[in-house]
């Protein structure tokens, strides 16, 4: 029997698409250019955004996480810790008057029966939904947005003219209009924010033995219609980001283990990182790095649905293809800039050598249905 040509038998896998090939996923040629494939077919096409991190590194600043964004929050003290000793709606009051002897309005007495210098406790009060508390001999007073000391001092001016050279302690008992909420998935409560200045890592104690694993937790902090998030680990190993505590803070702790997909050259897997986040040189490490003689150093690709704002200001989620060459010595420094999301997919491409020793292995191999089919053709 005469053995067939190449030519044809380079032409028929040629024709076909070459799917008898064994391969691990597209090559580096093929995800370059696929939005310009099947365009026609598939509109996902048409929307796939290629980023080439080595020509273009300040997409990387899109790319990054926003987890470390929370430099918003730090030093942000000044107008709101001056209203932390403010008195609000809700608090409860606890009122004292002493009046210098001869006492004219709040008489007490000895155990000789004469006048004496004492310490008067007005019943406790609550601050009403408009602010006022009421008060004997004074009447109502409004009293939310001043502080303790402002109020003894308005309280003296209004009895000063009824009682002797009166003085009054003022005392905030309980502050429910100052609180922050702190909700975990088995816990949730309220803590109040007091002059001494809680802090981010106070609220999180709150949870107690409820604590999720340390590395797997994020810290969201809901300020003014603002939602911010960030590691606890991160939390606790830079004080900086222990952040004041302000009025109407909501405090959420998140379990969010984080997974990416390694697929391509570099086999197969689900890879698990920290809430921390890890970069693409780590990512690339915990799965053992490129395989020399597998791996195609200029098709290092991580795809991802990025999150982008449209002509009009609203968010879409847009394919994203971020490539990297490793050739180039600058990748590395790109790469530890460069994070890495969770449900991220890096792939990296074969080699064209073992493209090359894949071809070369459909044709020559006895095993291989193609060159069966076409000798059976030829005969």
């Amino acid at each position: 029997m005469k053995l067939p040509s190449l030519l044809p038998i380079t032409l028929a896998i040629i024709l076909s698409g070459c799917t008898v090939l064994p391969h691990s996923g597209p090559n580096f040629s093929s995800i370059k250019n696929i939005n310009k494939q099947h365009a026609e077919l598939d509109k996902i096409y048409n929307k796939v955004k290629i980023v080439n991190l080595n020509i273009s590194p300040d997409s990387i600043k899109e790319a990054q996480t926003n987890l470390f964004n929370f430099t918003k929050f730090i030093n942000e003290r000044d107008s709101q810790d001056k209203k932390v000793d403010n008195i609000g709606k809700g608090d409860s009051i606890k009122i004292s008057v002493i009046e210098t002897p001869p006492a004219i309005l709040f008489v007490g007495s000895g155990d000789t029966g004469a006048p004496k210098t004492g310490l008067t406790e007005l019943p406790i009060v609550v601050v009403d939904s408009k602010g006022f508390i009421s008060l004997p001999f004074v009447g109502n007073v409004k009293v939310a947005n001043k502080t303790p000391m402002q109020l003894q001092k308005e309280i003296i001016e209004k009895l000063s003219g009824i009682a002797n050279r009166p003085q009054v302690i003022v005392t905030v008992l309980e502050k429910r209009s100052s609180n922050v909420t702190v909700i975990g998935d088995k816990f949730s409560g309220k803590m109040s924010i007091t002059a001494k200045g809680e802090r981010l890592l106070d609220a999180v104690t709150m949870l107690g033995s409820n604590m999720y694993d340390i590395k797997d937790t994020l810290i969201q902090v809901t300020r003014n219609n603002q939602v911010n998030k960030i590691p606890l680990s991160l939390v606790l190993s830079n004080p900086k980001f222990n952040i004041h505590l302000q009025k109407d803070d909501v405090i959420t702790l998140i379990n969010k283990p984080s997974f990416f997909i390694s697929m391509g050259a570099i086999g197969s897997k689900e890879v698990r990182f920290e809430a921390v986040g890890i970069n693409l040189s780590q990512a690339l490490a915990r799965i053992g790095g490129l395989r020399d003689s597998q791996s195609d150093a200029r098709g290092v690709f991580v795809f991802r649905y990025q999150d982008t704002l449209s002509i009009d200001n609203k968010k879409e989620l847009v394919p994203t293809v971020y490539q990297i060459d490793l050739n180039n010595p600058n990748s590395f420094f790109i790469m530890k800039n460069f994070q890495i999301k969770n449900n991220d997919i890096v792939y990296v491409a074969s080699a064209p050598i073992l493209e090359l020793q894949k071809f070369l292995y459909a044709i020559f191999s006895p095993g291989v249905g193609v060159v069966n089919q076409i000798n059976q053709i030829s005969e």
